[in-house]
């Protein structure tokens, strides 16, 4: 055998030995997408406000955020949905909008079609649904663009948004804003699992998932055929078709924080301060990544 010969065959040794069989190499679907984000709010020190410089040093961006300085909490004294700290917001007594309950922040996602964005809530066990009016965001929903709500109109270019809301007595629904919504302010879907209505209890962890999917355009007009499909505790409990979110090429871009009481008047406010603890956040443009849609709760 040549010099040459002999080196050929001992580099096909190596590679017999050193290469896996493909069936012995991790699927694609197995690995998380480059766009999955994580936060089980473990990091940070028991006991701080967890800042937007906090959030951020959590691979979290938003340019600005309300609230979190003040009414935010890392707490490890209240069970957790896992690990052993958790993030607890604050709501005060007789306050409504963002400015004074609960927090606001638009964070930062890579721009794309479709997402899905999981999270764990608790209601404390004396929550207030409100006062005399009964309404409130639940929170992280997802937004593109100019991120409509606050009874704009949704024209097509200034963006639009999708959140998670509670009504009288704890009934949960999605809260959307869109180009053909019926009225001032954003049109609503019930959750139902089970042909039954579903109410937040308060005192227990539930998950909630939401997936938003962006409409194409089509030489400039909007194709009406964006979706929201909310999953509850690993149920699908809401599926709204349909829908023309954009006339331009806005695509879902931010997880949006966005938890307060109200409503526009002070009926909505809570009679006495109240608190939700979150946990487990991810967003994902990959099912694969969200336990509350594949089945890992």
């Amino acid at each position: 055998m040549t010099l040459k010969a002999l080196l050929v065959s001992l580099l096909l040794l190596i590679a017999q030995v050193t290469v896996p069989a493909a069936a012995d190499t991790v699927p694609s679907s197995a690995l998380p997408s480059p766009t999955h984000r994580y936060n089980a709010f473990e990091r940070p020190d028991a006991g701080i406000a967890y800042s937007l410089a906090e959030w951020e040093r959590d691979g979290w961006y938003a340019p600005r955020g309300t609230g979190l300085d003040g009414r935010t909490l890392i707490d490890d004294s209240a069970p957790a949905r896992s690990g052993e700290q958790s993030l607890r917001v604050f709501y005060p007594k007789g306050e409504i909008g963002a400015r004074d309950s609960g927090v606001l922040a638009p964070f930062r996602l890579d721009p794309a079609r479709e997402y899905y964005l999981s999270f764990w809530a608790r209601f404390d066990e004396d929550f207030s649904w409100g006062t005399t009016s009964f309404g409130g965001k639940l929170g992280v929903g997802l937004a593109g663009g100019g991120a409509c709500s606050g009874g704009r109109t949704c024209d097509g270019g200034n963006g639009f948004t999708s959140r998670m809301i509670w009504r009288r007595g704890g009934q949960a629904a999605v809260y959307y804003y869109h180009m053909d919504k019926q009225g001032t302010y954003g049109d609503h879907a019930l959750l139902r699992v089970d042909g039954s209505d579903v109410r937040y209890p308060r005192g227990e962890w539930v998950n909630i998932v939401q997936r938003l999917r962006v409409n194409t355009v089509t030489a400039g007009r909007a194709d009406p055929n964006g979706e929201i499909e909310v999953f509850y505790n690993g149920e699908s409990a809401a599926l709204v078709t349909g829908l023309r979110f954009v006339d331009n090429d806005d695509l879902v871009d931010k997880a949006y924080f966005s938890t307060f009481f109200g409503g526009s008047t002070e009926g909505f406010a809570p009679t006495h301060d109240s608190y939700v603890w979150y946990d487990d956040l991810e967003v994902s443009t990959s099912r694969f990544d969200v336990c509350g849609v594949v089945g890992c709760l």
